[in-house]
């Protein structure tokens, strides 16, 4: 049995950012050397069955140290309590704080929030992908000591982009992504020349995908197309034919698609106060501090000024290529897998 245990959903859909992660770091450590084992445990997290949270407390006490990602041990407090009781080192990896998901109920946001309360005072280490969701979480639970390892990002070819400019959405299809925010902020901007294209898995919030297809059905024929899920030649190419990447969530923990887009020189427009805001610009303090922003941060719940700043770009030539050339100036700065590896391996202290 490995000395470590890396604890990762089974049944979650994908693809997402926070799957993305845990793979490339697994893929990381084990290409150093590192003795660690995934287990992948099924269930229906963050919202278990009995079945689902039996099945983890059986898992967890036969691992010295365990990594558990966020959205099982955060829906799971009693069964990191006894595991640490009796002997395991737990340490919890927070992608996303569970109440920070759009959509909630406020008796599902309390709940979830209950619950990851418990989670994180019952683990002995506490790690997360951002300063913003660090910061949430010292704030949402009184937390002192929580470590960051942000996410690294592969090296691209540059983007050839588009004759008329490319804006790509890629993500989940969800309320807290909000593309719908995007779609209402390109309906009044027809008459210039623009393509759109909404990427990402729909089956989260199913009734939520059916309005942003109908949005985008709304517009002009063939100026925004809602494609799904998306991955390999089929995603290269759209990163290829990209000339802004559009990323309006509500909450985002770091938003790797923004350093995927700048390895590729794409510039993107991001939710102003995420941690999209923090990928675009990088940290103050590291390797990219003092460089042009490659787009623009807003308010994601002001289309009008979402509306605005398109209208700009898309009209304005030498704005686009000036934002291009901040993109490919990241480019050259950008954290690899090695370093986001590294970090949490440190933070963990494997």
């Amino acid at each position: 049995m490995a000395q470590h245990a890396f604890i990762v959903p089974a049944d979650l859909p994908g693809p997402s950012g926070g799957l993305t992660y845990n793979q490339r770091v697994l893929a990381q450590w084990r290409a150093s050397g590192l003795d660690v084992e995934e287990v992948a445990v099924p269930g229906g997290w963050p919202n278990p069955s009995p079945a689902d949270r039996q099945a983890l407390a059986q898992r967890l006490p036969q691992h010295g140290t365990v990594l558990i990602d966020g959205i099982i041990g955060s829906a799971a407090p009693e069964e990191l309590a006894r595991a640490a009781a009796a002997g395991t080192e737990i340490a919890l990896l927070i992608h996303l704080p569970l109440p920070a998901e759009s959509g909630l109920s406020p008796e599902e946001r309390q709940r979830l929030a209950g619950s990851e309360r418990a989670a994180v005072h019952a683990a002995h280490t506490i790690v997360c992908t951002s300063s913003w969701a660090r910061d949430d979480l010292q704030a949402r639970y009184g937390l002192d000591a929580v470590a960051v390892a942000e996410p690294g990002v592969d090296a691209a070819a540059l983007a050839a982009g588009s004759a008329a400019p490319r804006l790509l959405f890629l993500g989940a299809v969800t309320p807290r992504k909000n593309p719908l925010g995007l779609l209402q902020a390109l309906g009044g901007l027809t008459e210039l020349p623009w393509t759109g294209v909404i990427a990402g898995p729909e089956g989260q919030d199913p009734g939520y995908a059916a309005q942003v297809r109908a949005a985008a059905e709304a517009l002009p024929e063939g100026r925004a197309t809602v494609v799904g899920a998306v991955g390999g030649e089929q995603l290269e190419t759209l990163w290829s034919e990209t000339d802004l990447l559009v990323l309006p969530s509500l909450a985002e923990t770091y938003g790797m698609v923004v350093t995927e887009a700048l390895a590729r020189g794409i510039p993107a427009l991001v939710g102003a106060g995420t941690g999209a805001q923090d990928a675009l610009c990088g940290d103050a303090e590291g390797s990219r501090a003092g460089l042009p922003t490659p787009g623009d941060a807003l308010d994601p719940h002001d289309p009008r000024a979402w509306s605005a700043r398109l209208q700009e770009f898309l009209s304005n030539a030498s704005m686009r290529q000036q934002w291009r050339g901040a993109a490919q100036a990241h480019r050259a700065r950008l954290r690899t897998w090695s370093h986001a590896a590294q970090d949490l391996r440190t933070a963990i202290e494997w």
